[in-house]
């Protein structure tokens, strides 16, 4: 089965990783294709749920990786053993539920060299949070897939970082290069104009106006 174009722009991130720790694996497409390509020499399928988890298992032994490819019942990183994996990938979770997976086991966390993230909302969160406790984040990738933006992230903890600007934690740094950055601007434009017609929190209205005006000043 073709990886989907977000699972594919993950996918490019993970070569040259040893062991491969995919959280939320649903159907294992991912670490299928990462060991199919020898982007990895081992990987770990982890779910939190049974039934897709089975589906995965077969998955992986149709494809030949039995091997190569363990499946694992669990939330999180939990069924990771520490300092097993150098290559963590979440994905398809809110940033909220993406950072309580990685505070909730830091020396796994904090062991791999590359915690590929991809938040379906929450970014800014997750970005100020990752700062906070020592991740950098070394790159970011701008993708569309079926007229909606997604955002992935390449971090590793350093233990200490330098804070970004508030507007960068809102647009990014490394995506504003990206060819499409313009048109992800305007969605986030569109929606928080939307948005701030209903919002009554005063708080919260400043907040969306700011981030309008940092949009309005890279358009």
């Amino acid at each position: 089965m073709a990886l989907s174009l977000r699972l594919q722009a993950i996918l490019d991130l993970v070569q040259g990783s040893q062991v491969l720790a995919d959280i939320g694996t649903d159907h294992a497409l991912l670490p299928i294709e990462a060991m199919r390509r020898g982007f990895c020499k081992k990987a770990i399928a982890c779910d939190i749920n049974k039934g897709p988890l089975d589906i995965a298992a077969a998955n992986i032994s149709g494809a030949g990786f039995a091997a190569q490819i363990e499946t694992r019942l669990g939330d999180g990183l939990q069924p990771i053993r520490p300092m097993e994996a150098d290559c963590v990938v979440i994905s398809g979770m809110g940033g909220t539920r993406i950072w309580h997976i990685l505070q909730s086991e830091p020396t796994k966390a904090q062991y791999a060299q590359r915690l590929i993230l991809q938040p379906q909302h929450n970014l800014e969160t997750l970005r100020k949070n990752l700062h906070a406790e020592g991740y950098a984040i070394e790159t970011e990738k701008l993708i569309c897939e079926d007229r909606r933006f997604y955002v992935i992230l390449l971090a590793r903890y350093t233990g200490a970082v330098t804070p970004w600007a508030p507007q960068e934690y809102f647009l990014g740094k490394d995506i504003a290069q990206s060819p499409l950055f313009p048109a992800y601007l305007e969605y986030h434009q569109e929606k928080i104009s939307r948005y701030i017609q209903s919002v009554k929190d005063e708080n919260d209205r400043a907040a969306d106006a700011a981030r309008l005006k940092w949009i309005e000043e890279v358009l």
